[in-house]
């Protein structure tokens, strides 16, 4: 069974990504080159996988009624999250060493650091009990 013309194209379009980031490496461990293109190729290869990610993975909500309706409650559930430790969060500028408050540091980009940091803790929580929970699942079968 052959593949798609998809795949196909995907298939090479990796192939020459990966050609493309082994010759810079080799560029620039050969002590021939500035680090510039690396970083050039990194931000162009996060840009790619970010967007490709999206165009994915909304293809991917789209494709039945029942996927749009779980996302959009995980959307939502999401929101409630955020919205809770947005509240729970504290304004306050944080001390440098001396106990100066850091400079450029505002009291919203304090509290959504807040909202990140609880977002996180959630986040890890949900895969580390999902990790056991898996595990023991399959333990039993």
């Amino acid at each position: 069974m052959g593949q798609s013309l998809a795949i196909k194209i995907i298939n090479y379009l990796f192939y020459s990504l990966f050609a493309v980031s082994i010759i810079l490496g080799i560029i620039f461990f050969a002590g021939n080159g500035s680090s510039e293109p690396l970083l050039v190729w990194t931000y162009a290869l996060s840009i790619f996988a970010i967007g490709s990610t999206i165009v994915f993975g909304l293809s991917n909500i789209f494709k039945s009624k029942r996927s749009i309706v779980t996302s959009l409650i995980v959307f939502a559930v999401v929101g409630v999250f955020v919205l809770v430790y947005y509240a729970l969060a504290s304004d306050v500028i944080p001390l440098n060493a001396a106990g100066n408050p850091i400079e450029d540091v505002t009291a919203a980009a304090s509290r959504w650091s807040g909202v990140a940091l609880f977002m996180l803790y959630t986040l890890m929580g949900i895969a580390f009990i999902s990790l056991i929970f898996t595990e023991i699942r399959g333990a039993f079968k």
